[in-house]
């Protein structure tokens, strides 16, 4: 099965229109299944320590802020974040993912692709990228966006799967070199883990799954805050 969806993940990188419209489907499928499993209500609360305590920061990091969560899906990924001055989830399926969770979110859902934020420069404090780095139509476009929109001496999350061949949904190629693409930015931590055989990405943190090295498949997590000139 590995082997098939490697295969088609070759075959449609040489078609990006195709590629996209399946990638959208396979998402809405994906997003689907998880609602009806969690009998129509999105469960988010194991996502809040990825934001917080994951990358050595707490719930009053986000104060008076404007965050921006890129490829949010629809569960709600910053209603915790309470006290933030604004909350933004971007995504190109956001109007198909509103009407997933029925709009009941008070997080706001913006529909764009992450390489065209539709929002002026240096405009966010924190600007995060969980599980869907690897996902996007171009990496490098997207890096460039997710630094344009982060505030001098803000903040990027970044959580991406790294050494994996490309697939249907996960197109790219990536590895530990992404760093590299955010220039004009410091790293303030990086760690990287493995990935468990159910392929749980967040559990595979949560365990803090040891990373195999090498070029094996991993997560890559890195904590990045903009130089202020």
């Amino acid at each position: 099965m590995l082997l098939i969806k490697q295969s088609a993940g070759r075959f449609l990188s040489q078609h990006p229109t195709l590629r996209s419209s399946i990638k959208e489907l396979v998402e809405l499928a994906f997003w689907r299944k998880t609602l009806w499993k969690s009998k129509g209500k999105f469960y988010n609360a194991h996502l809040i320590p990825f934001y917080t305590t994951f990358f050595g920061l707490d719930r009053t990091f986000y104060a008076d802020k404007r965050v921006l969560d890129v490829g949010c899906g629809p569960v709600g990924s910053l209603e915790w974040a309470t006290d933030a001055l604004e909350r933004v989830g971007l995504d190109p399926l956001a109007d198909s993912y509103v009407k997933l969770n029925r709009g009941l979110h008070t997080m706001s859902y913006v529909a764009a692709p992450s390489e065209n934020i539709p929002f002026p420069n240096g405009h966010f404090d924190i600007v995060t990228m969980f599980n869907a780095l690897d996902h996007v139509e171009n990496v490098d476009t997207t890096v460039g966006e997710l630094a344009r929109v982060c505030a001098p001496g803000g903040t990027i999350l970044l959580i991406v799967e790294i050494n994996h061949p490309p697939t249907v949904t996960e197109p790219h190629l990536i590895g530990m070199d992404v760093i590299d693409k955010f220039r004009g930015f410091s790293v303030v931590t990086s760690e990287v883990f493995g990935i468990r055989e159910d392929h749980n990405v967040y559990g595979s943190l949560t365990d803090r799954h040891p990373f195999p090295g090498s070029n094996k498949p991993g997560i890559l997590c890195v904590r990045l805050t903009k130089k202020l000139n």
